[in-house]
C-alpha cells in the first residue's frame, strides 16, 4: 500500500501544473498590482511626497562651510605693508542663515507641492479607472468571441448536415443541384466566420495579456459569461451626471492645475517683496610670515545680522512673468469648463447605450426563442420531405443570425456598463 502513495505522489509532483482560470476580479487585482504603467504612477505619487518635503526645506536654516588656504611670495625688497609680506595663511567660517520673511514665496511654494501631491493621486486614479475598463472590455470581448466560435461551429455542423440531405436529394433528382450549391456557398461562409471568430479571440486575449503584464507565452484561461447580470452603475440620469462632476478624476485635476498655476503666480509676487533673513557666524583665521621678525596672525570670531533686501523693480520681467501666469490661470479655468461639458455629454451617451442595450436584449430574447423553435420544425418537416432544402436553409440562416445578434446584444450591455461606469468615476 505504501508503494503505491510513493507512486502517486511522484506522480503528482511530477505532473505539469497548469494555472485555474481567472475571474474578472481576479484579472483586475492582478493588472491593478502588476501592470507596470500603475507602479510608475505609483512611483510619481511617491516622488511628489517627496517633493513637499523638499519645499519644507525653505523655512528651515541653511548651513553652508568654507576654508581657504593661501600662499604669498612677494619679491620686493622695500614692501611695509604686512599684508603684502611673504605669508601663509588660512581661514575656516561657518555660516548659519536662518530665512525670516521671503515674500510669501516658501508657503506658495509647500502649498503647490501639496496640490501637486494631490494632482498625482488622481493622475493615479484615472490610469487605475482605465485600466480597469480596458481589462473589463478585453475580458468580454474574450467571451464574446468565444460564444461566435461555438456559434458558428454549431452553424457549421448544422450545415454539414444540410448539406448530407441536399446530396441525398439530389442523387434521387428530388432537388435541383442548386440547392446544393446554396448550401455549399453558407457553409464556406460559415467556416469563414469561424476563423475571423478565432482571429478575434487570439487578439482580444493578447490585449489581456498586455492589460495584466502576462509574458506572450504564459497562459491564460479566464471564467466567466456574457450572460452574467450586474447591476448598472447608477440611476437614473440625474444622479449618474451627478456623480461624473463628483467623481471624474480629471476634473479634480483640472480644479489642481488651476489651484498650482494660482500659487506659481504667488511665488513670482514675491520675487518684488522684501526678503529678511539672520545669519549667525564663525571665523577662525592664521596668518604665518616667513619673517620671524613679524609676529604671526590668529584670529576666532563670532558674527550676528540680519539682512533685508529687495528688488522692487527688475526691468518688469516680475510684472510680465505675473501677468502671463494669470492668463494661465484664466486658460485653465476654460478648459475646465470645457471638460465639465465633455463629461456631461460622455455620461448621457453611455446611459443611452446602456438603455438601448437593455431594450435589445429583452427583443433579442424573444426572437431566439421563435427561431429555435422554427429551425426544429423545419428540420423535422425537412427529414419528412415536407418542405424544401430552401425552407431547411432559409430557417438555419436566420437561427444563426439570430444567435449571433443574441450574443452580440449581451457582450454591448456589458460593454455599457463598463462604459457607463467608467464615465461616472467609479
Amino acid at each position: 500500500m505504501k508503494q503505491y502513495l510513493t507512486i502517486a505522489v511522484i506522480l503528482l509532483c511530477c505532473a505539469p501544473s497548469f494555472a485555474a482560470p481567472l475571474s474578472l476580479e481576479e484579472c483586475i487585482d492582478r493588472g491593478l498590482s502588476e501592470n507596470p504603467e500603475i507602479k510608475a504612477y505609483q512611483l510619481a505619487v511617491e516622488e511628489a511626497g517627496e517633493g513637499i518635503k523638499e519645499a519644507w526645506g525653505a523655512f528651515f536654516p541653511t548651513l553652508s562651510l568654507n576654508y581657504g588656504y593661501n600662499q604669498l611670495s612677494n619679491d620686493s625688497s622695500g614692501e611695509r605693508d604686512t599684508d603684502y609680506l611673504d605669508q601663509d595663511s588660512d581661514s575656516f567660517s561657518c555660516r548659519l542663515s536662518q530665512p525670516v520673511f521671503a515674500g510669501f514665496s516658501g508657503v506658495a511654494g509647500l502649498k503647490r507641492a501639496r496640490r501637486s501631491k494631490q494632482y498625482r493621486h488622481y493622475e493615479l486614479k484615472s490610469m487605475q479607472q482605465q485600466l480597469v475598463r480596458e481589462i473589463r472590455t478585453s475580458f468580454y470581448d474574450i467571451l464574446r468571441a468565444t460564444a461566435l466560435a461555438e456559434k458558428w461551429a454549431g452553424s457549421i455542423r448544422r450545415l454539414e448536415k444540410q448539406r448530407r440531405i441536399a446530396e441525398a436529394w439530389c442523387r434521387q433528382e428530388l432537388a435541383p443541384r442548386l440547392r446544393l450549391l446554396e448550401v455549399e456557398v453558407e457553409l464556406s461562409n460559415a467556416r469563414q466566420q469561424l476563423i475571423s471568430a478565432e482571429s478575434s479571440l487570439a487578439i482580444a486575449r493578447a490585449r489581456l495579456k498586455e492589460w495584466l503584464a502576462l509574458d506572450g507565452d504564459e497562459p491564460l484561461d479566464i471564467a466567466g459569461s456574457l450572460e452574467q447580470e450586474a447591476a448598472d452603475p447608477c440611476t437614473p440620469l440625474d444622479a449618474c451626471l451627478q456623480f461624473a462632476l463628483d467623481q471624474r478624476p480629471e476634473l479634480h485635476m483640472m480644479r489642481l492645475n488651476i489651484e498650482i498655476a494660482r500659487q506659481d503666480a504667488r511665488v513670482i509676487a514675491a520675487r518684488n517683496l522684501p526678503q529678511v533673513s539672520i545669519d549667525a557666524g564663525w571665523t577662525d583665521y592664521q596668518r604665518d610670515y616667513d619673517d620671524t621678525r613679524h609676529p604671526d596672525d590668529e584670529r576666532d570670531y563670532y558674527s550676528v545680522s540680519i539682512n533685508l533686501s529687495m528688488k522692487p523693480f527688475q526691468g518688469g520681467r516680475n510684472l510680465f512673468a505675473w501677468r502671463r501666469q494669470r492668463l494661465a490661470v484664466q486658460r485653465l479655468q476654460h478648459r475646465q469648463v470645457k471638460q465639465r461639458h465633455a463629461v456631461t455629454t460622455e455620461v448621457k451617451t453611455r446611459y443611452q447605450q446602456l438603455q438601448e442595450a437593455h431594450a435589445r436584449l429583452t427583443t433579442a430574447g424573444d426572437s431566439i426563442l421563435e427561431a429555435r423553435e422554427a429551425y426544429r420544425l423545419a428540420g423535422r418537416s425537412a427529414d419528412l420531405g415536407m418542405i424544401s432544402l430552401n425552407d431547411l436553409l432559409d430557417a438555419e440562416l436566420r437561427l444563426a443570425r439570430v444567435e449571433i445578434n443574441m450574443i452580440d446584444t449581451r457582450h454591448a450591455l456589458q460593454i455599457a456598463r463598463i462604459q457607463l461606469e467608467y464615465s461616472v468615476g467609479n
